[in-house]
């Protein structure tokens, strides 16, 4: 309102002077009455005013009219749509055109009201922009390129070129980039065969590629690889833990290595036998060493063929003579006391063997010509 003189008078804001407010605010020629506490809360440029001290005349800055904060190159309008954010009387419902949320947009940014701005960008996102005048607001109010993405794909698909009018809009750097996209799709068309390349023939996620480079986005995060077994921390890769084999059921000894306990005792009892059997061999086949080799040939083996055991140690300037051949083995059976000292003769027959006297050295007799004694076996 103007009085005779041309001078606007200053009133009272018809919304925003409330009662319970803290804070007096000049904008124009409108005052508001508000509160404090949501401008200290977001914005440092108002916590430096507020903390400012107080005026002249000893009062506080902002609590009278007559002492208001005054915002300079700020339009009452604006500063009213800015306000609305915070006095909305429809909790978390905001519908409002392009425009009041341009004004709201701007003072955010030039405040530092954060938050704010946020909750713009996410109700831009809800409206029909038209993708020039999109990506015009968007780059002059530093908002992330990522929501660009679908605009930038529209404009290097569509079949005309850039006006002048949309030039200046965009800037010099933003139209050199989507001249780049643009001739980098129709390159890429010609290399795939097709002769009068169309924009049109490329889907949207090959443009996006294309964009993504151009613009410097980067590339769509990859998705994850699911894991396998569980890896050592820190550990090389494809390095596991492996959890001991759980027991058996009924109370069985669980293996260990692999081999249970079942049958590590039948391999011991199997590697006893194997042992009697190659003993057993070994006495009824060696010979004595002052007999003479046979002549008369051995008969063809008939049920197992032995390999002779490497030969016992003998005393110097002894004979080391022997013969071994191989000769059916008769079935194992608990050896009677009386048979002990029998052995199988060339015709498999027993006979007694010679025992020689017992020396002062060795108080135990040897077999003539075996070279062993009874403890060597043990």
């Amino acid at each position: 309102m103007v009085n005779e003189h041309g001078v606007s008078r200053v009133v009272q804001h018809k919304d925003y002077y409330l009662r319970g407010g803290d804070m007096t605010v000049l904008v124009e020629n409108h005052l508001y009455r508000i509160h404090s506490y949501f401008f200290e809360r977001e914005s440092l440029f108002f916590r430096q005013k507020l903390l400012a001290g107080p005026s002249g005349d000893g009062e506080d800055r902002g609590s009278n009219d007559t002492n208001a904060y005054t915002l300079d190159d700020v339009k009452s309008e604006d500063f009213a749509r800015f306000l609305w954010v915070f006095y909305n009387p429809k909790y978390s419902v905001y519908e409002a055109s392009l425009d009041v949320w341009l004004s709201i947009l701007r003072l955010a940014t030039r405040w530092g009201f954060n938050n704010v701005k946020e909750l713009t960008v996410r109700e831009l996102e809800k409206l029909d922009i038209e993708c020039v005048d999109k990506i015009s607001i968007y780059h002059e109010y530093n908002i992330s390129k990522l929501y660009l993405i679908p605009s930038y794909i529209a404009i290097v698909k569509r079949g005309v070129p850039l006006t002048f009018t949309e030039g200046v809009k965009l800037g010099m750097e933003t139209v050199l980039r989507i001249a780049d996209a643009r001739e980098r799709a129709r390159q890429r068309a010609s290399e795939s065969g097709i002769r009068t390349p169309s924009l049109d023939d490329f889907e949207d996620s090959d443009v996006e590629v294309l964009v993504r480079e151009v613009f410097g986005l980067g590339s769509r995060p990859a998705s994850p690889t699911p894991t396998g077994a569980s890896t050592i921390p820190n550990g090389t890769p494809g390095s596991t833990i492996k959890l001991n084999t759980p027991p058996k059921a009924n109370g069985a000894p669980a293996p260990r290595n692999g081999v249970s306990a079942d049958t590590a005792a039948k391999t011991s009892v199997d590697s006893m036998r194997t042992f009697t059997t190659a003993m057993g061999s070994q006495v009824s086949t060696v010979q004595p060493a002052a007999a003479p080799p046979s002549t008369t040939p051995a008969p063809p083996p008939q049920t197992a063929t032995t390999t002779p055991a490497a030969a016992p140690a003998t005393k110097p300037g002894a004979s080391t003579t022997s013969t071994v051949k191989s000769v059916p083995l008769p079935p194992l059976q608990p050896a009677a006391d009386k048979d002990k000292d029998l052995l199988l003769d060339k015709a498999g027959n027993k006979s007694h063997l010679p025992e020689t006297p017992k020396s002062a050295n060795n108080p135990l007799p040897k077999f003539a010509g075996m070279g062993w004694s009874p403890g060597a076996l043990f």
